[in-house]
């Protein structure tokens, strides 16, 4: 199919599923993902995941991230730094732990293989949360902050747990080498970070703006979110913690308000959608019958796992039962790090191809899941505020 007939059968059918998802007072999100469910190989087979649908996904959530670093408050996200440590923690113990158990004793893994089934279970995603905290005006909220906080927080925990896993069952010091490199780089990554964003990122923006050409705040603004993106992924990190950093960066600069006006319409109109279309694009239900008790399973525990342990990592700092409760729902979604994970535990031969793609699985499920939870937990928030 001609990648254009893609991209206009993406946009219309996005934007019908976000409509009828809101009449039924479902998140938007919800209609959008769904649409990638039931025209990918899942239902009817009409879209297909491809190198054009992976670019443009690919696109989408670092613009989504990147807006979200733009409508940001670094302010409220230092101020709960604590309780967002506390929540990551917590939010990788006890789904980790839980999964570890499960497949240990339940199903009968090694103990080698059911450390790494846990730790792919550890990793969150906040992109889809991220879209539903804006839509319900929550993103700067005590809650938003924690999560977003906590997120950051999830990836580094994850890359050290991944190490220490290599270390003890990998067969050879190369790997072990490239873990300890790997965390080198990455606290270089946070170093680079804060530097450009307090002296650079002001400075850049303001020649720009002094340029004859047209747009040059909106060219400048994605420049850096596509060069932070870039800065993340050569020191291994995710491309979309690089464009959240870019983003709120630039919330600290008086161009702020200007820009969010000017990248938010590029992104929900043509990337963004495509991004959460090609999220249902991997579902396939082909062979899924003779490990369905198993995704079944680990799905509860991927759920759960993160609910409880997040939820009780905010009550901790104060936030009442519902509020820790939407803390909980906005790390349930798995995302970049979990497949890192998987395919460091399938190349090491600790799973095999079915195992493999039952944690694929698991994975976009509760990224499918993680929307109505969030929003179910603060329209119950709100109906106790009233």
């Amino acid at each position: 199919m001609p990648y254009l007939l893609q991209l206009v059968i993406i946009l219309l059918l996005t934007k019908l599923g976000a409509h009828l998802s809101n009449m039924l007072k479902f998140p938007s999100v919800i209609g959008e993902l769904l649409v990638g469910v039931l025209a990918g190989p899942a239902v009817l087979n009409l879209l297909v995941p491809n190198t054009f649908t992976n670019y443009f996904a690919e696109l989408g959530v670092i613009v989504l991230m990147f807006i979200a670093g733009l409508e940001g408050d670094l302010g409220s996200l230092l101020r709960y730094w604590k309780p967002s440590l506390t929540v990551a923690i917590l939010g990788v113990i006890i789904p980790t732990g839980s999964a570890f158990l499960l497949c240990y004793y339940g199903f009968d893994f090694s103990a080698k293989t059911a450390m790494f089934l846990g730790l792919i279970l550890s990793a969150t995603s906040v992109s889809i949360s991220v879209q539903v905290l804006r839509e319900m005006h929550r993103l700067n909220s005590p809650e938003g902050s924690m999560i977003l906080g906590a997120a950051v927080a999830d990836d580094i925990i994850c890359v050290i747990l991944l190490g220490i896993c290599v270390s003890l069952f990998g067969t050879n010091t190369g790997s072990q080498q490239s873990i300890s490199l790997m965390l080198g780089l990455m606290f270089l990554f946070f170093i680079l970070t804060l530097i450009l964003g307090k002296w650079f990122v002001p400075k850049f923006l303001a020649l720009f703006s002094h340029l004859n050409a047209s747009e040059n705040d909106t060219t400048a603004a994605l420049v850096l979110c596509f060069g932070f993106a870039l800065l993340a992924v050569t020191l291994g990190m995710s491309d979309v913690l690089g464009a959240y950093f870019a983003g709120l960066a630039i919330s600290e600069t008086k161009f702020k308000e200007r820009l969010a006006l000017k990248i938010e319409p590029i992104g929900y109109a043509v990337f963004i959608p495509v991004f959460f279309v090609s999220i249902g694009l991997n579902i396939s239900f082909k062979g899924m019958g003779q490990d369905l008790f198993f995704i079944i399973s680990l799905i509860v525990i991927a759920i759960l796992g993160k609910q409880i342990g997040c939820s009780l990592g905010a009550r901790c700092f104060g936030l009442s039962f519902t509020n820790a409760n939407i803390v909980g729902a906005g790390m349930v979604s798995r995302g970049e790090m979990a497949l890192v994970v998987a395919n460091v535990a399938l190349n090491a031969h600790l799973i095999d191809q079915n195992h493999y793609t039952a944690m694929i699985m698991v994975t976009v499920i509760t990224t499918l899941l993680a929307p109505l939870l969030l929003k179910c937990y603060i329209q119950k928030s709100k109906q106790l505020e009233a």
